[in-house]
């Protein structure tokens, strides 16, 4: 097993392999998850694509549960720190990290959330300003229904959901990641992750 320890020595990643070669799904309510089908690890992620430290985490996940596909499940649910759509963001702050969780949704409606969320953490760390044509182009997707995507109403819906479920959780940031009904502010303590890939 491979030991998970200083997490600043994880934190450069190459964007993560295919998913093509993971188990996914959604939960009973809706959410996208990829992993385990029994995991001894299941960790709910509420995470905003113009977050740095969410980028870090995420790449840092997806290279473990790649790595160890049938111990760890992760959960995705969105959680834009964009005052456009977020109440608790009183000033401008992530503009479009909100229309980029509408378009991961959309994606999701589509079987491609998995590829959606991966290349939009890599896209938006190059970038502070993504093409939805060729977004839509990369993941051979029809380039008007994601444009429009953005103002659909179900979309909307459950964004806001999402954004409802962390704040009666009293998520303040992102990323946080839920675990056991406990919560845990930017990273996951390390002896949680020792524990599930435990033999």
């Amino acid at each position: 097993m491979r030991p998970v320890s200083g997490w600043t020595a994880n934190w450069m990643f190459d964007p993560p392999v295919s998913t093509s070669n993971l188990n996914s799904g959604t939960t009973k309510d809706g959410h996208p998850w990829i992993g385990a089908e029994n995991p001894k690890l299941v960790i709910t992620e509420y995470t905003d694509y113009q977050c740095f430290q969410c980028r870090k985490m995420h790449f840092f996940l997806r290279q473990l549960i790649t790595e160890y596909p049938d111990k760890i499940r992760l959960i995705h649910r969105h959680f834009p720190m964009d005052h456009s759509v977020n109440p608790i963001v009183k000033e401008p702050f992530h503009i479009g990290s909100g229309k980029m969780a509408l378009m991961a949704i959309h994606a999701a409606t589509r079987n491609k959330f998995w590829q959606m969320n991966d290349l939009l953490f890599e896209l938006a760390a190059k970038s502070d300003v993504i093409s939805v044509r060729k977004l839509a182009a990369r993941l051979e997707m029809d380039p008007e229904a994601m444009v429009h995507s953005v103002n659909d109403r179900s979309a909307r819906m459950l964004l806001q959901q999402d954004i409802l479920s962390g704040l009666k959780l009293q998520i303040i940031g992102t990323p946080t990641y839920v675990i056991d009904e406990n919560v845990y502010l930017a990273q996951i303590p390390p002896e949680i992750i020792k524990a599930a890939l435990a033999d």
